[in-house]
């Protein structure tokens, strides 16, 4: 994958946040690297374990954020964080120490819960955990299969690869986003066609992780499936396609990301002018100049920014225009656009962008860096 790519897809990790604490160093290296004294951090933790087993919920389920938090992996605590899994009760927040919390499963700011709290730490301690997850990840209870495939998603060890796709078929459809959404993070090429399945499967939910999931495999097999995915029923479908589209960078999805320009929800428009953006060519030119005067703001100004990146003199005249746009941030797209160009002489392109330094961001916005490629003259 290109330096651009990983660029690009760094902040669509919103999802990943809590998959950051799987590899960490040991209770003394945590101790250490605070300032601690290490016996100190090994009598807090084991004092977390403890409360692991408490009847208040918040101290269980903040005791297992500690764990995970803590950069420790007690493997002592496995078996109390296997029994919390099937814990759903809500909590708006809970405390991690440290002045830390924790705000839902994707860090989306949504209830989380002990359950939820016990699988990340388990996340967290890793492989010691992989056997154990595993073995209940079958369980009868649904709250717990969800919660254990959650946790099985970012630990790096192919003995989770089989149990994870083997949830992608379980009967409820929140494990199987989970599992979409763990197949997604791993290196394995016999995650693809389950996730290409999982595209033509009935929640729409399941259907966007695994739309997630295929734009980072590297796979090109699945371009075809994601074109047809364009045209999903659900919205949020839809614009994950486009995301996905927009990485895998295939001559294929130039036609139906043109398409998808007209979409009805403006997500979708304002993603698939990303994408264009990304991995365009010269017939994408003229339906984004048309989608300088789209009526949504947020599309506007992601076409500016693909046009600009597209370097094809043809946008010129629809960029001066558009530096008389009402929103300011079209505006300024219009402008870095118009910079670029004229760097460039105002010629037609060919079929690859120019590359620059933008700075917009986000999972739906180009990528904060680029390098600057002049043209010979």
């Amino acid at each position: 994958m290109s330096r651009l790519a990983m660029l690009i897809i760094a902040p669509a990790f919103c999802y990943l946040l809590i998959a950051l604490p799987v590899e960490h160093s040991t209770v003394a290296k945590a101790g250490q690297a605070s300032g601690q004294d290490p016996r100190t951090v090994q009598i807090n933790v084991q004092e977390k374990i403890n409360a692991l087993s408490s009847p208040d919920t918040h101290a269980r389920a903040s005791a297992a954020c500690y764990i995970a938090e803590s950069g420790a992996k007690p493997e002592a605590a496995i078996p109390h964080l296997i029994r919390m899994l099937g814990d759903d009760t809500p909590l708006d927040s809970v405390e991690c120490g440290e002045n830390r919390s924790w705000r839902g499963k994707f860090g989306k700011g949504s209830a989380t819960s002990p359950g939820e709290e016990a699988a990340k730490a388990l996340m967290s301690i890793g492989k010691p955990a992989v056997e154990p997850l595993i073995g209940v990840v079958k369980s009868s209870d649904w709250r717990v299969r969800k919660n254990a495939t959650w946790a099985l998603g970012p630990i790096d060890d192919e003995r989770t690869v089989d149990p994870v796709i083997a949830s992608l078929g379980d009967g409820d459809w929140r494990v199987r986003e989970v599992a979409a959404w763990g197949l997604g993070l791993k290196k394995d090429p016999r995650v693809v066609d389950p996730l290409i399945n999982a595209l033509r499967e009935s929640n729409g939910q399941v259907r966007e992780k695994a739309a997630w999931a295929l734009g980072l495999q590297g796979n090109r097999n699945s371009v075809e499936p994601l074109n047809a995915a364009l045209s999903d029923s659900e919205p949020q479908v839809r614009e994950r396609a486009a995301w996905a589209l927009g990485l895998k960078g295939d001559a294929r999805s130039v036609g139906p990301l043109v398409g998808a320009l007209k979409d009805s929800e403006s997500q979708v428009r304002e993603q698939a002018a990303w994408a264009l953006g990304l991995k365009g060519n010269r017939n994408s030119v003229e339906p984004l100049v048309e989608s300088l005067r789209d009526q949504n703001p947020q599309v506007r100004e992601k076409a500016a920014w693909a046009l600009g990146l597209r370097g094809d003199g043809r946008a010129l005249d629809a960029l001066k225009d558009a530096m008389k746009d009402e929103n300011l941030e079209v505006r300024r797209k219009a402008s870095w656009a118009l910079g670029l160009l004229m760097h460039r002489g105002g010629g037609p392109d060919g079929d690859e962008g120019l590359g620059t330094d933008d700075e917009s961001g986000g999972q739906n916005g180009p990528a904060q860096k680029r390098r600057r490629r002049s043209s010979s003259n």
